[in-house]
């Protein structure tokens, strides 16, 4: 059997945040296989012993590129966690989270930014944008985020994020990995960030260039998880601002 299928189940299912299909964008082979709480948890864990924690007990979790999926499973399942920070460029989504979610451990932010398939009336992301937080996290993480940014918008994603967080935290995204290219592919049929591979070392390249060193690097657990990183501030390097021409 599989690793994704054996989290768990829990005896009591009675949902306490319910959210519109149009919000969940889960890939139909995951939302066959199981509800977004299930993967939720699932994830959450995945990462939990990836990076090293005991629990998210106490601690602020910064999810850039949030989507619906963890906000379900952390209250729907009871979850244990400190304080959760949603951010995403999807307004309906983020706008029906903050009218819905009534627990003070939990804030969204709406992030205007450009995205040929998800915002494209935004404007261009660039390093020197800051999110609207005044606590830093010991957390964060992007699930299926840098899998569809090029790598201008993974440069400052990457810068952004640095400043968001302390000393001691942990940054965990996943990726499409391909140590055959030269840099970068995106190998949707449209061209607009659909599904974008990396070469690991031009990947890493750019994370170092952010202000963060490499801790671990994992392989994917298809089709629930891609390829994985755990990065940590590196103090020694501060982060250039340089962009890809």
């Amino acid at each position: 059997m599989r690793a994704w299928r054996s989290f768990p189940l829990l005896q009591d299912r009675r949902p306490i945040l319910v959210v519109p299909p149009e919000f969940n964008r889960n890939s139909s082979t995951v939302i066959s296989l199981m509800s977004p709480e299930d993967s939720g948890c699932w994830l959450l864990d995945r990462m939990r012993k990836q990076i090293g924690l005991e629990s998210y007990a106490n601690k602020r979790l910064l999810d850039f590129g949030c989507g619906v999926r963890f906000s379900q499973a952390i209250i729907n399942r009871k979850l244990s966690i400190g304080d959760y920070i949603g951010v995403d460029v999807c307004l309906p989504m983020i706008e029906f989270l903050q009218k819905k979610v009534r627990d003070d451990r939990f804030s969204y932010i709406f992030l205007d930014a450009y995205h040929a398939m998800y915002n494209p009336h935004g404007s261009p992301l660039t390093p020197n944008w800051s999110l609207p937080i005044t606590q830093d996290a010991d957390v964060v993480c992007m699930f299926s985020v840098i899998t569809h940014q090029y790598p201008n918008d993974s440069l400052s994603i990457f810068s952004i994020l640095r400043r968001h967080i302390n000393a001691a935290g942990q940054l965990f995204f996943t990726c499409f990995l391909d140590e055959s290219i030269f840099d970068f592919e995106d190998r949707s049929p449209e061209r607009n960030g659909g599904r974008c591979f990396y070469n690991p070392q031009f990947l890493t390249d750019i994370v170092q260039r952010c202000g963060w060193r490499v801790v671990t690097r994992a392989r994917g657990e298809g089709p629930l998880i891609g390829d994985s990183f755990v990065l940590q501030p590196d103090r020694a390097s501060p982060p250039h601002r340089e962009s890809y021409r």
